[in-house]
């Protein structure tokens, strides 16, 4: 067959008539999306599997250089539940997230509110809100830990001035502020995005249910508490579970800035589990911990998601 018949157009509608009609026309549209999945397949849920798989079996370089990977049943779970670290990652994690959600959501919905109205030049100043949240994750934690240092850094600095401390303090060097630290620049960072989704909701609320609960009397407080939330509710749920998934796994912050130091005071399940698989190299502890990362922030989205339809069904 010469190359002018493949290049035939009788041939040419001939294949592609075949995904026009019949079983072709049914699959055409698998066929687009199946690259896709094949990538999420390998990507995401072999790993999130293999990763649960292996926090029942003994996974150490010992176990996998000899060979003899051994089911253990719950024992990683054991033994992670025994170490008393991870009873201080835990709790350190449930401050690190409650700071981060709460204060996040709260800052972004009164920049949201603030940047909502009608002025000059309010365009200069959304652009630069977002500043924070396009800069590097790296660069912004090591420009942070920068500014913490006790000596030359700019926040003692700032301080001193203002004669709220008395004397240099090494914030992230104190277990008492380490944990807290980090977390001012994790809110610093994840804030903006918070506030462009909450941005987006706002500006699609008819502005004829605002000018009616004006004249209804409703101000302040009251048009945002009865009116603006109920309207925005959806976009204020998504943003909720998205800062709760990104803090939970904001695993940068803290291990650029303190690695979970000085005396664990800022250890998180996540860098607890990186110390295991990377640092002690038993993968088993490691998956363990994972495992139960994801477990809780499946339970965790689920009920929110739950909630919210819940609440829009009344």
């Amino acid at each position: 067959m010469t190359a002018r018949t493949l290049n035939a157009p009788g041939l040419k509608r001939t294949w592609s008539s075949i995904f026009e009609t019949g079983l072709g026309a049914r699959i055409y549209p698998y066929l687009m999306v199946l690259p896709a999945v094949v990538i999420v397949l390998g990507v995401v849920v072999y790993p999130v599997i293999s990763g649960v798989v292996s926090s029942f079996y003994d996974v150490t370089l010992r176990t996998l250089n000899n060979g003899t990977v051994t089911f253990v049943g719950l024992r990683n779970f054991q033994r992670v539940f025994a170490d008393p670290v991870f009873v201080k990652a835990s709790v350190n994690t449930l401050i690190w997230v409650v700071l981060n959600v709460v204060a996040q959501l709260g800052l972004g919905l009164g920049l949201a509110l603030l940047l909502h109205r009608a002025m000059p030049g309010i365009g200069f100043f959304r652009s630069g809100i977002l500043v924070p949240w396009v800069v590097p994750s790296v660069v912004a934690v090591l420009t942070w830990r920068w500014m913490y240092d006790p000596s030359v850094g700019i926040v003692n600095e700032m301080l001193l001035k203002l004669g709220i401390i008395s004397d240099y303090h090494p914030w992230l060097g104190d277990t008492a502020t380490s944990l807290y630290a980090v977390t001012v620049e994790s809110i610093w960072k994840g804030t903006p995005f918070v506030m462009l989704l909450l941005l987006a909701a706002l500006q699609l609320v008819p502005r004829s249910i605002l000018e009616a609960a004006s004249m209804d009397g409703a101000s302040g407080w009251r048009k945002l508490w009865y009116v603006i939330l109920p309207q925005i509710r959806v976009s204020f749920a998504i943003a909720a579970v998205l800062t709760f998934i990104l803090t939970v796994n904001n695993f940068n912050a803290i291990w650029l800035m303190t690695e979970g130091g000085p005396l664990n005071s800022s250890e998180i399940l996540f860098t607890l589990a990186y110390k295991y698989g990377f640092q002690r190299f038993d993968l088993g502890m490691a998956s363990a911990v994972a495992t139960m990362l994801f477990v809780g922030l499946v339970i965790a989205t689920t009920l929110y998601l739950k909630l919210i339809q819940a609440r829009e069904g009344d």
